[in-house]
């Protein structure tokens, strides 16, 4: 503002100082050739907006020192006023409630507009209770313009008018629906969405606008369309702006969810219960669910409890005070990915992020597969001892498991080909424990002598005919006798 106030207080100081009476040369116009609403709208700011390109008269063959002029408008008209993005020279202040625009355009390195071309392109809403007939008109005010050869001899000239109206035609507000195609997105619930792939993006699902009955299709002369926010995880927009016999604007929206993460898998290990996946395209964190099994025979599942800020692609459950897993309890897992947080400039809200954001308006991915596993603590060996074509492994005896797997093998990385497995099964009492005194011990036979092997031992838990083991102990060797 402040740029503007003085380019606008030395293009005044200039105008004072040069009388209009030294003007040399033809007067100026200003130029706006009016026409239909209709066939001058354009899609501006999620708006079906007119168009008005305000041109000069003539080339300046001098260099441009500076120009200023007034437009003024009805507020009754208009309801929303832009300056083109793009308008390299020029600032402007629109004081909506007088219907005034103040414009003030300097050159730079002696760049001017030529002929016909436009000084500025406005950009106006029109009010949508304007009746067919009804004229748009608009009115020079203040208008100086002044150019130079000679930067300390300035020639001013006066600017005249030549505007003509824009003519509002037969319209009326849209009240139909607009409705994606059939296979053009997915729906959870009565939420559209697609599933995020930088390879597709953005994403233009393809729509219908019907008239008000449903069924009768309004054909595309009758609006313009855009899509917005359609090119990374999010909401995505699609207005639709309506012109001809019609007038108003239509919105969409549709969800860009992050993909499901795949290969997830949980397995037992000695602190815990391990979750791993393959990483997700765009997704700047996770979100782990879990929910456990209420009782061995008769539970339920409990509701899921949620882990936010998870970073990588794995995580243990059970690996410190805030993360606990109990042995013999059934639990089920899933995964979420979610993208950073950002504001949405359309709706101005939040997005992104995990659910512990303060605004609770997150948008995560779609969940992965669930995975279940019963916990299964790590069993330890405590000795391994040699007999004659034989040896004695001995574990930790403990409960919350229905038996022993034994591995063994001459080679200490336990080949899948050349191990060897048998299950050690403990007579259970009713609620699926180990009856007293549990055994923790066996004896392996038929071995070769002077042969050294070893043994490694972990504890499973059978669930519904369903075998979930916990992690392999660490193994031990001896020489057979």
């Amino acid at each position: 503002m402040k740029k503007l106030l003085a380019m606008l207080l030395s293009l005044v100081m200039l105008l004072v100082l040069v009388p209009a009476a030294t003007a040399e040369g033809a007067d100026y116009t200003l130029v706006i050739n009016g026409g239909n609403v209709d066939d001058n709208l354009e899609a501006v700011d999620g708006k079906n907006l007119l168009a008005v390109d305000v041109t000069l008269n003539e080339a300046i063959e001098e260099t441009i020192f500076g120009l200023t002029f007034d437009i003024t408008y009805d507020p009754a008209q208009i309801t929303y006023v832009k300056l083109k993005a793009d308008e390299a020279f020029v600032s402007a202040v629109n004081d909506k409630e007088a219907g005034i625009l103040r414009f003030a355009f300097a050159s730079q390195d002696g760049v001017a507009p030529a002929a016909e071309q436009a000084v500025v392109t406005l950009y106006f809403e029109i009010a949508e209770d304007l009746e067919a007939g009804a004229e748009i008109g608009f009115n020079l005010a203040n208008g100086a313009f002044a150019e130079t050869t000679d930067a300390t001899k300035p020639v001013a000239h006066d600017i005249e008018a030549d505007f003509s109206p824009f003519i509002v035609g037969e319209r009326e507000i849209f009240s139909g629906v607009v409705k994606f195609n059939e296979g053009e997105v997915e729906y959870k619930g009565q939420t559209p969405y697609v599933i995020w792939d930088s390879a597709k993006a953005p994403f233009e699902p393809a729509f219908t606008v019907y008239e008000e009955d449903g069924e009768t299709v309004v054909g595309p002369e009758n609006y313009d369309f855009e899509y917005k926010e359609n090119a990374a995880p999010g909401t995505g927009y699609l207005f639709v702006y309506f012109k001809g016999v019609y007038s108003g604007t239509a919105q969409l929206f549709f969800k860009i969810y992050l993909p499901a993460t795949t290969d997830t898998k949980v397995e037992n290990v000695e602190n815990g219960i391990k979750i791993t996946w393959e990483p997700v395209e765009g997704a700047a964190g996770y979100v782990i669910y879990r929910r456990a099994w209420s009782d061995k025979t008769n539970g339920t599942w409990t509701t899921f409890e949620r882990w936010n800020n998870v970073t990588g692609t794995e995580w243990i459950d059970g690996s410190d005070a805030d993360h606990k897993v109990y042995a013999g309890t059934r639990y089920q897992y899933g995964v979420k990915a979610y993208f950073a947080r950002r504001t949405d400039p359309v709706s101005g809200a939040e997005i992104g992020g995990n659910v512990n954001e303060p605004s609770g308006n997150y948008n995560l991915g779609m969940i992965g597969p669930l995975k279940t596993t019963v916990r299964v603590t790590t069993r330890k060996m405590d000795f391994i001892t040699p007999g004659e074509g034989e040896m004695t492994v001995v574990w930790k005896a403990t409960k919350y498991f229905t038996g022993i797997q034994v591995q063994y093998a001459t080679d200490e990385s336990f080949p899948l080909i050349e191990s060897k497995n048998f299950k050690v099964e403990f007579e259970l009492d009713e609620n699926g424990n180990p009856v007293s005194p549990v055994v923790n011990r066996a004896v392996i036979k038929d071995l070769v002598s002077g042969t050294t092997y070893y043994a490694r031992v972990r504890s499973y838990i059978v669930f519904e005919g369903m075998n979930y083991y916990g992690e392999w102990s660490d193994a031990m060797s001896c020489t057979v006798e």
